[in-house]
């Protein structure tokens, strides 16, 4: 840690991520620097911001700076770039005793010890869901990257699970800091009251980037035959939830397109891509349930989004996504689709269990908050920078 007199460490957030609409990752990013600026951390603080605009809320406040990198704006491999050959320099010129990487990209020059957050590594344990230069590019630099930092940072156990199963050799530097409700559900919540309005129609909801990961052809395929059941039990068709997709198109989705043309078709599915917080939050509300049988997730926000509205939750029981949702949720297996398809069915015809599910959700965003994650990410830093910080 460089020697002061009379200064403050200087801790360097690189939260290039974060960019106009964030979702997922990127928004857990602004909640993890809005609770970490609720506090005097003994700290100053700069955040590296392809999107300076995103952190405006940061403006003012003391011992906060944000700086604007426009050269970072692109896709994920302009921001990886960057990483690599201008951030060190930015370390140098700020003074920078402490470099945190909000993702798992570190530079390899990087002239300050460095904390890198792992979010994921969907890439190795799924690498068939990842285009193939972002994937040989991870395979590159990560491991040499996670190498170089002091201490990495997870987003649940399960995620620190699978760093130690592909990294043994960083098992010592790893801890978990759980991250906390979103802060746009919880507000939402406190400021929406009243019943559930009734939608024109039912439906079951899916929110996530629609890519292979997110395992939507075999959501579909269940879907389908949880539509032909339904059916042939006679159910009336206005009883019969619709399903409706909610989010940015991904990579891949030649095979998923056709998929969904059919169901659209038939006039059961409606894609919504990217929308607003406030139409989100709608149709959080006046959804049946949340569906979402993803192949594997760090951690799983769109699950506590759900429970914060009072929405059941259908999900795979694995990963970060079993951590997250404990008892709150109706488990699939996300190979099944016909495993997924009675879900289906349960979450459409049982209102005891929905109610169960959303009384057991409600009791899970108390164990996730953004407070507790900003003061174990503190306790890292201290510990990175030997313990010389005042508290």
């Amino acid at each position: 840690m460089s020697e002061r007199v009379g200064t403050r460490p200087v801790v360097v957030l690189e939260a290039l991520q974060v960019r106009e609409r964030p979702a997922g990752v990127a928004a857990g990013i602004l909640d993890l620097c809005r609770a970490l600026a609720t506090a005097d951390r003994g700290f100053a603080f700069t955040v590296l911001a392809s999107e300076p605009r995103m952190f405006a809320e940061l403006t003012g406040v003391p011992q906060w700076t944000v700086l604007a990198c426009p050269g970072a704006r692109g896709g994920n491999l302009r921001k990886s770039l960057f990483t690599q050959f201008k951030i060190a320099g930015l370390c140098r010129d700020l003074g920078a005793d402490l470099l945190h990487s909000l993702q798992f990209l570190v530079p390899l020059n990087c002239p300050c010890p460095a904390v890198a957050t792992v979010h994921d590594l969907a890439w190795l344990d799924f690498p068939e869901t990842i285009d193939r230069l972002r994937r040989t590019f991870y395979r590159l630099v990560v491991p040499r990257s996670l190498e170089r930092a002091a201490a990495v940072i997870t987003n649940s156990e399960a995620t620190s699970a699978d760093v130690r199963r592909h990294f043994p050799q960083l098992a010592g530097k790893i801890t978990t800091a759980p991250h906390g409700t979103p802060s746009w559900a919880l507000r939402c919540a406190r400021e929406d009251t009243g019943p559930h309005p009734a939608p024109e129609r039912p439906f079951f909801l899916f929110v996530g980037t629609l890519e292979p990961r997110k395992n939507l052809s075999r959501l579909l395929e269940a879907y389908g035959l949880f539509l032909d059941a339904a059916v042939a039990e006679g159910w009336a068709p206005a009883t019969i939830p619709d399903l409706v997709l909610v989010g940015a198109r991904g990579w891949n989705l030649s095979a998923l397109n056709t998929d969904i043309a059919e169901f659209q078709r038939r006039g059961r599915l409606r894609v919504c891509g990217y929308v607003p917080a406030e139409k989100l939050w709608r149709l959080y509300r006046t959804a049946r349930a949340l569906t979402f049988p993803s192949l594997g997730e760090g951690f799983g926000l769109p699950l506590l989004e759900a429970m914060a509205a009072g929405l059941p939750v259908m999900t795979s029981r694995r990963g970060g996504m079993a951590e997250v949702a404990g008892a709150a949720a109706r488990y699939v297996d996300p190979l099944d689709p016909a495993d997924m398809a009675r879900a289906l069915r349960d979450l459409a015809a049982d209102d005891d269990l929905c109610a169960d599910l959303v009384n057991r959700g409600r009791d899970r965003l108390a164990v996730w908050d953004w407070a507790r994650t900003a003061d174990r990410t503190v306790e890292i830093y201290r510990r990175v920078l030997g313990g010389g910080v005042a508290k």
